[in-house]
């Protein structure tokens, strides 16, 4: 069962990745978040995205090599889960559309006044559906605050990198299945994988947790064990 720690989460505990070509934007949120990036183009948005974590997206209406519909179409493939709010110099009917369909929390205009942006920023970590203790069967649970695997005695799962990206990718693609090619892409980071060493991975997950952590589908994917959402 997933549950919500009532806890107020701050930008100074996030990260924020800014996908825009208004580099003040980085410069004005910086303050305020612990880890700040900034990206322009859909090859950089692709390289953050598959090598970091990050718990919200500023998206500008502005992007260097994409339209904002492409741009949203890019980071619904690669960042579903991840709350987003849309800043834009152009408040159109176009724009607010595509920003509904992304399901982007708010559509702040410019000029932008700071204090809204940040208080944006607190509202959308706070209220979209992002708990911050994943809980399994057996007693087994994730901090996503402090991103690690424990046991029903709250001693840390002690995994090696594969091990911990592979969770991490079941767990934010919930109930759909993952590929073998989605996991040599990012887990492996496109780098060579066989199917006898994913299948050592997975294997060695299970004897450090349990065996249903991991769910196989036939010549399909994996997927996580069953994770329920109860927002209180």
């Amino acid at each position: 069962m997933l549950k919500m720690i009532k806890s107020l989460r701050q930008p100074s505990n996030a990260k924020l990745l800014i996908v825009s070509s208004h580099v003040e934007l980085q410069n004005e949120m910086s303050e305020y978040f612990k880890e700040c990036k900034l990206v322009s183009s859909s090859t950089n948005i692709i390289s953050e995205l598959e090598g970091n974590r990050f718990d919200l997206i500023i998206l500008d209406t502005k992007v260097d090599d994409m339209s904002f519909v492409e741009v949203c179409a890019l980071l619904h493939k690669y960042a579903a889960s991840i709350p987003k709010i849309v800043v834009s110099d152009d408040d159109n009917e176009e724009n607010i559309k595509a920003a509904v369909n992304f399901s982007a929390y708010a559509f702040l205009s410019r000029p932008l006044n700071l204090k809204d942006l940040t208080l944006s920023t607190i509202m959308c970590l706070n209220q979209t559906k992002r708990g911050d203790k994943y809980e399994f069967a057996e007693g087994f649970y994730y901090d996503n605050y402090r991103e690690l695997f424990f046991d029903k005695y709250g001693k840390k799962i002690e995994l090696t990198k594969l091990e911990y990206g592979l969770l991490r990718l079941l767990l934010e693609n919930g109930k759909e299945i993952t590929d073998y090619d989605d996991i040599q892409r990012v887990v492996w980071k496109g780098k060579k994988m066989s199917v006898f060493t994913m299948r050592n991975v997975v294997n060695k997950i299970r004897q450090k947790m349990y065996y249903g952590i991991i769910k196989n589908h036939s010549n399909k994917g994996y997927t996580i064990d069953s994770v329920i959402y109860d927002k209180k």
